[in-house]
């Protein structure tokens, strides 16, 4: 059986009322015993009465309590002025009915009344047909009053309502009756309850009191109910809280709550309390606290409710978001419930520890522990002298005067370390010269090869599969001395010659009877000039070799008259040069009347594929050349005698305030890419007739660097660049040196 948490009792039980004598008084005591906070309200019921006849008969203080804890108990005054039954004579049960809306539970107690007779005599009776009636605000309610003269003569009788604010009543409060003798008269007051804010929803128990001339007054009762309308305006603010408030950036171990505000307004005319209760699944992982805990909601008003949330914070891990739902309930439902019913929040609790310091502390640690197990990068320990790329462009290689030649892999636009790590042969390393490597070519035959020119002015041959160095070439006299090999050149049709230049003012040819054998010990031939050979390029149909060096000096030998010259005669001077024919022209890339000397040189020469006459040249004032090397002879010039470039030139510009050491052509004669001491990574677009197109002459920078380059390569595509020099990267064994692949759009 439920337990029953009202407690009530009255004393006394036994009453007795004479009509129209003194009212009968008693209490009856209510008691919260429930759990939480709990109202009351009683109603007076008799056994055997018409419901028509409401409860004009008594009157109730209060109407109805106010909620109140547990344990708390309530009075209630009952003032019984008039006979519940009307004309009865006797005793009547009266059960008191205690009904708590909260609790949703009743109790009942009975009181006796004895009820005497009426024995006053009256001439004028006045009732009310119909005692209670329901009203909206500003609509108006008819309320008749029939007055009934018994006796033989006419009586005057006065009727004012009573109990209701007079400005209610649209003609007064007050009428003046004259009653013919056995008669009867129905009168109407016009009740009109003004706007809701000022006419609250309850029942408003009036009288109609009637005075006459016998001097006996007579007060009919009746019940005016003003209608429920309107609404509660239910807001919450905001709707989105984080734990802590600061958010992401500053560590808060202390903070565990935050606070939404709950906003009841509210636009009706019942005043109303309400309860608040959370729902969804994650309300259940916070506790939460309402301050107040029952909110009183005046009419007209706004009324705030703030609910704490706590709940326990992780010091590590990511952002948690908990979603749930407040309803409001209210204490009188008739006008339905709060609008919207419900307001969806959102808790987000972030940990301790901020994301952004987790993501720091996990970086360190990575940082820390990738500096502990990194693999030590694979690159040269020393200045890259030189960059090349091979035929088909797969792979690259690099010389640095740390002694090695590195071979590359090219994956997308990214180098990796070609070959695996073998005993005596480590991960990307193709040899281990011994010396410092100045210049690199791969050997046109297959790609099998790579020769590279040592600064002890030895010439190494390396077998690419194999990682092995083949016999090298040397001229004994140079060794040990001060002489280089600054630049090399392969013959690309017939594949027989290697063709290298030397600072001493030498170039040697050397010779190998087919592709597939070695090249023989001693160079065929010895090729005196008057300058240092820094640069060398070969036209793609091996005729014309150009030779460049200090003094901005250049020359064209046509290599095509050296099998008219004897075997025998295996070291040629400039006269045999010009007596045989081999000299196409020579030239000084500077200006006439500028001074250069031993320290301005031509560092970098190409001739410019799909052309016929064109040759670039970079120096070391920054200049790049594009000459018609074929200008001399078709002028009929004394090819011994040297023509300055602006003779012969095409095109010159400044392509950097420093020197430009290495230039490349794309194999479509297009593209133009140079690079110095700058660090600059320069395109220039070239037109057939060796001149910058419109749209380069400033050219266009694909990179820059901090510091110098000494070398760069452009492959057969045309699509991408290497460059090699004195950039590298701090580790932990020290500086580490590495090409890089640029692509070109």
């Amino acid at each position: 059986m439920e337990q029953n948490f009202i407690n009530a009792s009255v004393s006394p039980q036994n009453h007795t009322l004479r009509p129209g004598g003194q009212p009968v008084i008693f209490k009856v005591t209510v008691i919260n015993d429930s759990e939480q906070h709990a109202d009351f309200k009683l109603e007076v019921i008799p056994a055997g009465a018409s419901p028509s006849f409401g409860n004009q008969w008594y009157r109730l203080s209060p109407e109805i309590s106010a909620a109140k804890p547990p344990g708390s108990s309530t009075e209630f005054q009952i003032i019984i002025f008039d006979s519940p039954i009307p004309s009865f004579v006797g005793t009547a049960t009266l059960r008191i009915k205690i009904v708590s809306p909260r609790l949703r539970q009743e109790r009942t107690l009975v009181v006796y009344l004895r009820i005497e007779a009426d024995d006053r005599v009256k001439a004028v009776s006045v009732e009310l047909p119909v005692q209670r009636f329901q009203v909206y605000p500003r609509n108006t309610a008819n309320i008749a009053v029939r007055s009934r003269n018994w006796s033989h003569k006419p009586v005057d009788v006065v009727l004012r309502f009573v109990g209701i604010e007079a400005s209610w009543l649209n003609d007064g409060v007050e009428r003046r009756l004259l009653l013919e003798a056995n008669t009867q008269v129905e009168t109407i007051f016009q009740c009109q309850p003004p706007s809701s804010n000022q006419a609250l929803s309850r029942e408003y128990p009036f009288t109609v009191e009637a005075t006459s001339r016998d001097g006996l007054s007579h007060s009919p009762q009746g019940i005016l109910e003003v209608l429920p309308v309107g609404f509660v305006e239910f807001k919450a603010t905001p709707q989105q809280q984080t734990i802590p408030r600061q958010g992401w950036w500053i560590p808060d171990w202390k903070s565990n709550s935050t606070t939404f505000e709950l906003l009841f307004k509210n636009v009706s005319n019942l005043q109303q309390q309400v309860d608040i209760q959370l729902q969804g699944k994650d309300h259940r992982q916070c506790t939460c606290k309402l301050f107040p805990e029952y909110a009183e909601l005046p009419i007209g008003e706004t009324s705030k409710v703030e609910l704490e949330m706590k709940t326990k914070r992780h010091w590590v891990g990511w952002l948690k978001t908990l979603r749930f739902d407040v309803k409001a309930i209210l204490s009188d439902q008739r006008l339905g419930g709060t609008d919207p019913t419900t307001q969806a929040l959102e808790l987000k609790i972030l940990p301790i520890f901020p994301l952004w310091l987790q993501l720091a502390l996990i970086g360190f640690l990575g940082l820390l522990l990738s500096l502990i197990f990194k693999p030590e990068l694979i690159a040269h320990t020393d200045s890259i002298n030189v960059v090349r790329f091979s035929k088909d462009a797969s792979t690259a290689v690099s010389g640095s005067n740390d002694g090695t030649i590195r071979r590359w892999q090219i994956n997308g636009s990214s180098l990796k370390p070609a070959g695996d790590n073998e005993p005596q042969k480590p991960e990307g390393v193709l040899g281990k010269t011994g010396g410092e490597v100045l210049s690199l070519r791969f050997d046109p035959h297959e790609n099998n090869r790579v020769a590279a020119g040592m600064k002890n002015s030895v010439i190494q041959l390396w077998d690419i599969a194999n990682r092995e160095k083949k016999p090298e070439l040397k001229v004994t006299d140079f060794v040990g001395k001060t002489d280089k090999v600054f630049d090399l050149v392969f013959t690309q049709n017939d594949k027989k010659y290697l063709i290298s230049g030397h600072p001493n003012r030498k170039v040697l040819l050397w010779s190998r009877n087919s592709p597939t054998e070695e090249f023989k010990q001693a160079p065929e031939r010895i090729i005196n000039v008057d300058y240092d050979v820094y640069s060398m390029a070969l036209s793609s149909d091996d005729k014309t070799l150009a030779i460049a060096g200090n003094y901005k000096s250049l020359i064209l030998l046509n290599l095509n008259q050296l099998n008219s010259i004897p075997q025998a005669k295996d070291k040629l001077t400039q006269d045999d040069l010009l007596k045989n024919n081999l000299s196409q022209g020579k030239f000084v890339v500077a200006d006439e009347k500028s001074n250069y000397g031993n320290n301005d040189r031509v560092l970098s020469i190409a001739f410019v594929p799909k052309s016929s006459n064109l040759l670039a040249i970079a120096d070391s004032d920054g200049y790049i050349t594009i000459l018609d090397y074929q200008c001399q002879s078709r002028i009929k010039s004394n090819p011994q005698q040297p023509f300055y470039q602006k003779e012969c030139e095409r095109d010159r510009w400044q392509a950097g305030e420093q020197a430009i050491r290495s230039i490349a052509v794309s194999g479509d004669g297009k593209k133009l890419v140079s690079a110095g001491d700058d660090g600059r990574v320069v395109v220039w677009q070239l037109t057939p007739e060796g001149k910058r197109s419109s749209e380069s002459i400033k050219g266009k920078q694909i990179k820059k660097i901090a510091h110098i380059i000494n070398s760069i390569d452009i492959n057969s595509q045309g699509n991408m660049v290497i460059i090699g020099g004195e950039e590298y990267q701090k580790t932990q064994k020290g500086k580490k040196y590495k090409p890089d692949s640029i692509p070109i759009n």
